[in-house]
């Protein structure tokens, strides 16, 4: 899949506390369910910015993307959205430019709390990763 046909970018963020892996989850903007961070790829920004910059921007996490995950897609008001998550290590944070509800979740947990099957694909293929590095 190329980058142009590519609509949206997201990240699957996790943090080591005491070797237990957490995965941020929050709110969706109409805070009516649980998303991973993500958002539209501008024109002429890569899709590894745009991920970053979401993220930056929804919730004030900064990180670094470890390697791409799977492409999801998904139809929204009759329109294809095709995202390309990363798996994301948080690094840092700051404060969030929009008001999201953040939290922090076990895998397990996380999948419940998710909202959508393309954020719970997402969720399966970091773990599966994190799982390998260790």
């Amino acid at each position: 899949m190329t980058s142009t046909s590519l609509t949206h970018a997201g990240c699957v963020v996790f943090r080591d506390d005491k070797e237990k892996i957490h995965y941020l989850v929050i709110s969706s903007s109409s805070g009516k369910h649980w998303v991973l961070p993500k958002g539209h790829i501008d024109p002429g920004e890569l899709p590894e910015a745009a991920a970053l910059r979401e993220l930056k921007e929804e919730t004030g996490v900064l990180g670094e993307i470890i390697q791409p995950l799977s492409v999801q897609n998904f139809d929204k008001s009759g329109r294809n959205v095709v995202i390309q998550y990363y798996l994301v290590r948080m690094t840092g944070s700051t404060e969030p430019m929009e008001n999201r509800k953040l939290i922090w979740e076990r895998r397990k947990s996380a999948l419940e709390k998710l909202s959508f099957v393309e954020a719970q694909n997402a969720l399966e293929d970091a773990t599966k990763i994190i799982r390998s590095m260790k």
